[in-house]
């Protein structure tokens, strides 16, 4: 059995996916499996770029073609995970890239840590500019620069296990009961929530990032545009308060309720005393 399978699912994101398959080649952790799934998108410019890679990449790709496009990558998480068999699992969003040793430092991380679940990487924000087939990254800076260790409680209000800085035992993701497919948005934090339920989630921070989150502003290539994440993380807190209420506990349900609420309530006193205008310009610094 391979020791990690790392999952890519992509559509139509010609100028990404290339460099997206180079980090992940690129790592210094040899024993993995790409898993490619072309999430309804054009065959054949997917095949065309899988074709392109010298052998010792290609043979380590699996390229998988859904017929219907799922319109919300989050829905066919565990149909991708379960493409292939491996120990770990690891997510490499096809427009995100890896630090080189990733693979190697979590999962040595987790070859030593035999109580740990998975693992999550510090992480820096990317925000860069795409022009046609050209990339210009304008600004990097650090994800979470406060996160020190993974903690249940913040999880109820942050994701601190964003997919592509996280790596997970194979054996876990089956006890906790996978992502919850009915989210278009947001599974990967409310499977967060039940992970860490579970498990203890290491942190590691070697001095630099060893993932990165690339984001465009104001781009319209996200498949998840169209949903509101505000709407589904509201689904997910009456669900659980529901279940709270039904087994008459102090729970899971009552405190992402009450710091959704807190979070709202500041938010909304900020706006009251800082001009709208000046709130867009900190926001885009």
């Amino acid at each position: 059995m391979l020791k990690i399978a790392v999952i890519t699912r992509t559509k139509d994101r010609l100028a990404f996916l290339p460099r997206a398959i180079r980090s992940v080649a690129k790592q210094t952790y040899d024993d993995y499996v790409h898993v490619i799934v072309n999430d309804g998108g054009d065959k054949d410019a997917i095949e065309c770029i899988i074709n392109s890679q010298i052998p010792e990449i290609k043979s380590k790709i699996k390229l998988f073609h859904r017929i219907e496009p799922s319109n919300a990558p989050d829905t066919i998480l565990n149909e991708s995970i379960d493409r292939v068999d491996s120990v770990y699992v690891a997510i490499h969003d096809d427009d995100d890239t890896w630090h080189e040793d990733f693979l190697l430092q979590t999962i040595n991380y987790l070859e030593n840590t035999k109580d740990a679940g998975g693992v999550v990487v510090r992480t820096d924000k990317v925000i860069e500019k795409i022009n046609r087939d050209s990339i210009r990254i304008i600004k990097s800076e650090r994800l979470m620069p406060d996160l020190q260790a993974v903690s249940l409680y913040r999880q109820f209000i942050d994701n601190q296990l964003m997919t592509n800085a996280f790596v997970f035992r194979r054996t876990a993701y089956e006890k906790v009961g996978k992502y919850d497919e009915s989210l278009p948005v947001v599974a990967d934090w409310e499977f967060g929530i039940r992970f860490l339920q579970e498990y203890e989630v290491g942190f590691l921070d070697p001095g630099f990032a060893l993932a990165n989150y690339h984001h465009r502003v104001g781009s319209k290539d996200n498949s998840f545009a169209k949903y509101s994440h505000r709407k589904y993380v509201t689904l997910v807190a009456n669900r659980y308060l529901r279940k709270d209420l039904k087994d008459g506990v102090f729970g899971a349900g009552y405190i992402i309720s009450d710091l959704k609420y807190r979070q709202d309530s500041r938010n909304e006193f900020i706006k009251t005393i800082i001009p709208g205008r000046l709130l867009k310009v900190m926001k885009r610094k």
